[in-house]
């Protein structure tokens, strides 16, 4: 995953915390977005003490705004999107996934995995964007599920580029 810069949105829970490590040892440059805190800027210390890239980025995911701005932030510090790990819901889930969906196809496609809902798959088939869904509930802890996400974005069909 070198060279590749992946979005984990909601990094404040056990599991957006164990994905954001995973894709940072596959070597992926890892945006953390969450609440503003000591927690999210303790997770990228750890992330870059481990030696790899993170970027810590308060977002409130019910503003879009703020949502717009955690895309920007990502492509200017890493000067692309190909991932995205969403572990938000609802309303939340729609705005990050358009202005990550906009992002990516504006680089040429990516992958986005939910940590929860099943329906924008369909709603965004044909986009160039690859997105899947991945129900926590079904791994036996944090470090399964990040292996997961980290498996469905690696593997030989794991790529939309």
């Amino acid at each position: 995953m070198s060279g590749r810069t992946a979005i984990v949105v909601g990094t404040g829970g056990e599991e957006g915390a164990a994905v954001s490590f995973a894709l940072s040892r596959a070597g992926a440059g890892v945006v953390l977005a969450a609440r503003p805190g000591p927690k999210l800027t303790a997770l990228a210390a750890g992330l870059v003490s481990a030696g790899g890239q993170a970027v810590a980025a308060a977002v409130d995911v019910t503003d879009p705004a703020s949502v717009r701005r955690l895309v920007e932030q990502t492509l200017g510090a890493f000067g692309r999107l190909d991932l995205a790990v969403n572990e938000v819901r609802g309303r939340a889930l729609a705005v990050a996934m358009t202005y990550q969906l906009a992002a990516m196809r504006l680089t040429g496609g990516g992958h986005i995995v939910n940590l929860a809902a099943a329906e924008p798959a369909r709603t965004h088939a044909g986009s160039g964007v690859r997105i899947d869904t991945v129900s926590a509930a079904l791994y036996g802890g944090p470090e399964e599920l990040a292996a997961a996400v980290v498996s469905l974005c690696t593997g030989p069909a794991g790529s939309a580029r």
